[in-house]
């Protein structure tokens, strides 16, 4: 009986003691194309081992990210992405596109971003290139199907008429 006793004061403690919730983090909205570009600068921005909740809410499920580098590429999926992320631990970046071009037609959308990386919110630009940014309106916001990227080297410098 004295058993009985316990486990159902066991039960009602910890029945009425506040549970701590995971809060999610707060995500910048994507509902207009506009709004796209800064809310994925701020969900890839960061420590490389932040939550990336938000960057996968902007992002179709079969999203696919390619990087491209001289005559190579290297495709990622998203969880492949966070994982070369994570790698990096506490180091932190800062993306930011300081120019976007965007062609639309219906619920699809291509934007055409300039992209200067920091290592602080206001730092100097320590690298910069161009994104190529495919995504789909769902209904309700605008959802990324597939980003190249490559960044400026010395042999392909940004043209002018990218640069801001």
């Amino acid at each position: 009986m004295s058993r009985s006793i316990v486990f159902l004061a066991l039960s009602a403690l910890l029945l009425l003691t506040p549970q701590a919730k995971a809060t999610a983090p707060a995500c910048l909205p994507s509902a207009t194309l506009d709004q796209l570009p800064a809310a994925l600068d701020d969900a890839i921005s960061g420590p490389g081992d932040k939550d990336r909740t938000c960057l996968r809410n902007l992002m179709i499920p079969e999203v696919r990210l390619v990087l491209v580098v001289g005559e190579e590429r290297r495709i990622f999926t998203l969880d492949d992405w966070i994982v070369a992320m994570n790698k990096r631990g506490g180091t932190v970046l800062f993306e930011r596109q300081v120019k976007v071009k965007t062609e639309t037609f219906g619920r699809i959308a291509h934007l055409w971003n300039t992209y200067e990386i920091r290592p602080t919110a206001d730092g100097k630009a320590t690298t910069r290139g161009i994104n190529s940014i495919q995504a789909i309106f769902d209904g309700q916001s605008w959802r990324v199907l597939a980003v190249l990227w490559q960044a400026e080297t010395p042999a392909v410098p940004i043209p002018e008429k990218y640069l801001p």
